[in-house]
């Protein structure tokens, strides 16, 4: 069964390094497409545009590629599920085969023993002959109430192994039914992420055609503007999609990017309603070896969007400084660059860069 187990592993491998294959080569392809339309999407026009839907192309070929490989892999894992429910053993029950040896060698050793009392006094040398190989079945049967007994024991501990095995299927089986739903989660949100990638791309080329998205629409039912009614225009986007700014972000576990104190852990969310940004920053830095200060800042910070790449807006720490923080997007679409400096405060970080990355 093991060597069995072995080949269908071995095959399922094989099986999966194909896709992989293909779905890691795309997302190759589309991150080396065009590594620099964001850092250029500025410049507008109808070249960038058309990058953008060269991008998406390549972003919705990866996300088809990823979601084959992961819709395989479940149905691999569909498979070994069923394996496994159908390897599950009925544990041996060797005490009632071990029981009825033992009554039988008891009834042939009282039938023999009984003929040979019989026999005891009778001259006839055949008889007793007879008598003798008598006393030979009744030694070899005695002999074989140990050899039964150690039976017993050793069927018992094949029943002990089937029930670990069945332990160890049923586990298993659990364990398959969780990599089952991660797999099936995990294709759905690549589903997801395609359509924001999409979205992403769609807006970005339109923004480099001119195009103005609002930031948020205007309410069901509201009068249409008119000179005798006016509604004040929904304000535009700034000229990066918002999700580059809004969001939960935080500093990298390893290889961060920053100027001044070093982060410990830097974690920013930017909410966005009707045009206004709304947000929170909760930091820890490293002090210096010897440093006595606060290693922890906390503050909020809110503003109105800007149509500019860089957003500034005011902050106010929880100790009262006032101050300003920029947010930058990063050369890809999943960097920020948060750079903020506060009024002096005894003891408390006043300034920083950090690169973060989104959530």
């Amino acid at each position: 069964m093991r060597r069995a187990c072995l080949f269908a592993a071995v095959a399922l491998l094989c099986l999966a390094q194909r896709p992989r294959d293909d779905y890691r080569a795309a997302y190759k392809e589309w991150r080396q497409t065009d590594p620099n339309l964001e850092r250029e999407a500025t410049a507008g026009g109808a070249p960038v545009a058309q990058r953008a839907d060269r991008m998406a192309a390549a972003a919705a070929k990866f996300a088809a590629a990823r979601k084959a490989f992961l819709d395989g892999l479940a149905q691999e894992e569909e498979q070994q599920a069923a394996w496994l429910e159908s390897a599950a053993l009925n544990p041996a029950t060797p005490e009632g085969t071990a029981a009825s040896d033992q009554r039988f060698i008891a009834t042939e050793t009282t039938l023999v023993t009984r003929t040979m009392d019989t026999f005891a006094n009778d001259p006839d040398r055949g008889i007793q002959q007879l008598r003798q190989a008598l006393g030979r079945e009744r030694m070899f049967l005695e002999a074989l109430t140990p050899a039964i007994a150690q039976r017993k024991k050793a069927a018992e501990a094949v029943n002990a192994s089937s029930v670990a095995i069945v332990q160890s299927c049923a586990k298993a089986l659990e364990q398959s039914h969780a990599v089952l739903d991660s797999l099936k989660d995990a294709a759905a949100e690549t589903d997801r992420e395609a359509a924001a990638w999409a979205e992403y791309y769609r807006k970005l080329g339109e923004g480099a055609q001119g195009v103005a998205t609002p930031i948020t629409e205007a309410l069901p039912g509201a009068s249409p503007a008119v000179l005798s009614n006016p509604v004040p225009a929904p304000p535009t986007v700034t000229p990066l999609p918002l999700a580059r700014y809004v969001g939960a972000w935080t500093f990298p576990t390893s290889n961060g990017m920053y100027h001044g104190t070093q982060p410990e852990s830097f974690d920013v969310l930017v909410n966005e309603e009707n045009g206004q940004a709304t947000g929170t920053v909760f930091a820890r830095f490293k002090l210096p070896s010897g440093g006595t200060g606060d290693p922890v800042l906390r503050f909020d910070f809110s503003g109105p969007f800007q149509p500019s790449q860089r957003q500034v807006f005011n902050l106010v720490t929880s100790e009262g400084a006032k101050g300003t923080i920029e947010l930058i997007p990063g050369p890809a679409f999943n960097l920020l660059e948060v750079n903020f400096q506060t009024e002096a405060k005894p003891g408390k970080i006043r300034q920083a860069d950090v690169l973060l990355v989104k959530k």
